[in-house]
């Protein structure tokens, strides 16, 4: 196997859920915003939750895939507000190769990291615990912060491998199920580090 993308992104998060109103609300803000760097995105997500063995871990693990984007299994550490977060990124036949207990790729990588990945599921026997679906708002501010608004949110246990099934499309806002993350960003990400630099190269041009 090719040794796997890795990504790290710390950020601090305040969590709440959120009423219709309150939804307009920061939408309102975000539009009479006048921060030249900011722009809103919206798309289909899907989650699924592992659990093992371990108590009171300091890690939670889980699949996380955007519409049309790579598979992410993703190393999650909380402490306090505190977000620390590693990705990796997967092919699907190697997130069809978890979900079907071959785990020996992951030792295949010179990366310790991904290498820890397979006594996650061989010693702590991580294993699917439920899937979440909703749709991802994400109202960006400026490089640091992001306002993300779950719509619809859906949780149900997992059975069999159906991880990679189309998402459902929604018709209409849940109004009852809104979800709100407000993050401050202690690193910049990947993809704004990289626009950052096209941005410098623009402008000494």
């Amino acid at each position: 196997m090719d040794n796997l993308a890795i990504e790290k992104i710390s950020y601090t998060e305040v969590n709440k859920n959120i009423s219709q109103k309150e939804y307009q609300t920061l939408q309102e803000e975000y539009f009479l915003s006048k921060s030249p760097e900011k722009y809103m995105i919206s798309m289909p997500v899907k989650v699924l939750m592992f659990e093992g063995i371990e108590e009171n871990p300091s890690y939670r693990y889980y699949f996380y895939q955007e519409e049309n984007e790579p598979l992410k299994l993703i190393q999650n550490q909380t402490k306090g507000n505190v977000v620390h977060k590693t990705k990796y990124t997967l092919t699907q036949e190697e997130g069809q190769k978890i979900l079907s207990g071959d785990y020996d790729f992951l030792l295949d990588s010179d990366e310790p990291g991904i290498n820890s990945l397979y006594f996650q599921f061989t010693v702590n026997k991580l294993h699917p615990l439920y899937k979440k679906e909703c749709t991802r708002k994400i109202l960006h501010q400026n490089r640091f912060l992001d306002v993300v608004i779950d719509i619809d949110i859906t949780r149900i246990p997992f059975e069999g491998n159906d991880f990679f099934a189309a998402p459902k499309k929604l018709h209409h806002i849940n109004t009852a199920n809104l979800r709100c993350h407000t993050r401050q960003y202690l690193t910049l990400s990947e993809p704004m580090n990289s626009l950052l630099e096209f941005q410098d190269q623009l402008v000494s041009c």
